[in-house]
C-alpha cells in the first residue's frame, strides 16, 4: 500500500467516513505492517502527535470505542486481528485517534455557539467514488464494483486493483480492433486514481472527468480532461503525451504535473513538479521548468508563467485543503466540490483573505468553525446548503 493510500484510509477511519471494504483493507495492512504504519504516522503526521496525554481510563475508553466499532466485529478475520495484534497497534492508534477525538470534542463544543445547524443528513467528506463509462456505453459504478477484471473486450483488460485503483492491461486480441475510448468521471464529493495503458498514473479530483483510449496507438498519446487532475506520465521520448483541456494543450514526454481547469474557475492553471511541459493555447506557447506554473485566463491567449508552490498545487491529492491568501468565494468552491454542498452568500465580506491548511477528511463543521475563528464571517448549515453570513 502506498503512503497516499494509507494516509487516506487513516483519515477516513478517524473521520468515521470509511467504507467497510476500505476499513478491512486498512486493518489487514495494520495486521501485516504495524511497524511500518507506526513509522509512517511518526514521520508524516507529526502535527497529530501533539496534544493531551490520556489517563488510563480515557485511553481505555478510546480502545473500547474502536473495539466496539461494528464494522470490525462483522468479520472473523478482523476479530483475529484484535486478538493477535491489538497490543502492538494500540499505542499507535491511541495517539492519532485520541488527539482526533480531543479536537472533535473541542470543536463540537465551540460549534454550539457559532455555526447554526439545521438538523439533516450529516455532511461527510468526499471519498473514493467514480463511474467508468466504456466505449460501448456501459457504465460501471467503481465504488460498488468488486475487485478484479471489470471489463475485457479483447483489446484491453480493465482491472480494479485491491487498493481501488483502475488499471489497464493490454488484451490478447488488440490487433485490428478500432480504437475505443473510456471516460472516468468523479462526482462532487469523489476522487479516483487510474493507471492508463502506457503506465501513466492519474489522480482525478472531485467533479472531474478524464477521457482516454484503451490503448495508445500511433506516435502520440492524447487524453482529455475537465476539472482537475495530477499526472505522473510514463516516459516515452518516441510518443509524447498530450492533455487537452478547454482549448489548452499540455505536451509532455514524461513528468509530474497538476492541471486545474474547472468550468466555474476563470483560469486554467498548470503546475509542474518534475520534468518539463509545453503549454499551448492557439498560437501561444510556453515551456515550464519544475517549480513553475502557467496561468491562462478564459478568453485570453496570454500565458502567464510564474514561480509556484508545488505543495499547494497538489495538496488536494495528499488529503489537504491549502488556502494561501484565498477569498471566501474561492475557498467555498473547493468546499462545495469536496463535500457536495451548495453555497449561498448573505455576506458583504466575501473579499476577506484566508490562509492555512486543513485536512479534507475532517467534518465540514470543523472547517467552517476554523474559518470563523480566523475571519469576521459566520456560517449556517441548512441541509446540504452552506449559508455564508456576516
Amino acid at each position: 500500500m502506498n503512503q497516499d493510500r494509507l494516509r487516506l484510509l487513516l483519515r477516513q477511519y478517524f473521520n468515521d467516513s470509511i467504507s467497510k471494504a476500505d476499513c478491512l483493507e486498512l486493518l489487514n495492512h495494520l495486521d501485516k505492517n504495524p511497524n511500518e504504519v507506526a513509522g509512517f504516522i511518526d514521520e508524516t503526521l507529526p502535527d497529530l502527535s501533539a496534544g493531551e496525554v490520556f489517563s488510563d481510563d480515557r485511553a481505555a475508553a478510546v480502545l473500547n470505542r474502536i473495539k466496539a466499532d461494528a464494522r470490525f466485529r462483522r468479520e472473523a478475520k478482523v476479530v483475529k486481528f484484535y486478538q493477535k495484534r491489538w497490543l502492538q497497534v494500540a499505542a499507535m492508534l491511541i495517539v492519532v485517534l485520541g488527539v482526533y477525538l480531543l479536537v472533535v470534542n473541542k470543536t463540537q463544543d465551540a460549534e454550539k455557539n457559532t455555526i447554526a445547524v439545521v438538523p439533516a443528513k450529516p455532511i461527510v467528506p468526499g471519498g473514493s467514488k467514480a463511474t467508468l463509462t466504456m466505449a460501448n456505453g456501459n457504465v460501471v459504478v467503481l465504488d460498488n464494483a468488486a475487485n478484479g477484471i471489470i471489463a475485457d473486450d479483447g483489446a484491453a483488460r480493465v482491472i480494479k486493483a485491491a487498493n481501488g485503483e483502475i488499471v489497464y492491461k493490454a488484451g490478447d486480441n488488440a490487433a485490428g480492433k478500432p480504437l475505443a475510448y473510456n471516460t472516468l468521471t468523479t462526482p462532487r464529493g469523489g476522487e479516483y486514481q487510474v493507471t492508463l495503458p502506457d503506465g501513466t498514473k492519474v489522480w482525478l479530483n472531485a467533479a472531474s472527468s478524464l477521457s482516454y483510449p484503451e490503448r495508445f496507438d500511433g506516435t502520440e498519446r492524447h487524453v482529455k480532461l475537465t476539472g482537475e487532475a495530477y499526472f505522473e506520465v510514463a516516459k516515452n521520448k518516441e510518443k509524447p503525451f498530450f492533455v487537452e483541456v478547454n482549448k489548452v494543450t499540455v505536451k509532455v514526454l514524461g513528468t509530474h504535473f497538476n492541471v486545474n481547469a474547472y468550468n466555474d474557475e476563470n483560469e486554467i492553471t498548470t503546475t509542474l513538479l518534475e520534468g518539463a511541459v509545453q503549454v499551448t493555447k492557439n498560437n501561444a506557447h510556453k515551456v515550464l521548468t519544475p517549480g513553475q506554473q502557467a496561468v491562462i485566463s478564459n478568453g485570453s491567449n496570454n500565458i502567464q508563467v510564474s514561480a509556484a508552490n508545488a505543495d499547494d498545487a497538489i495538496a488536494w491529492k495528499n488529503g489537504y485543503f491549502t488556502f494561501n491568501d484565498d477569498d471566501i468565494a474561492g475557498i467555498m468552491k473547493k468546499v462545495s466540490r469536496w463535500y457536495d454542498v451548495e453555497v449561498e452568500y448573505r455576506s458583504s465580506r466575501t473579499d476577506q483573505k484566508f490562509g492555512g491548511t486543513f485536512y479534507r477528511s475532517k467534518s465540514i463543521t470543523e472547517l467552517l468553525h476554523h474559518l470563523e475563528k480566523v475571519g469576521n464571517i459566520h456560517f449556517k448549515i441548512s441541509g446540504r446548503r452552506i449559508i455564508v453570513m456576516d
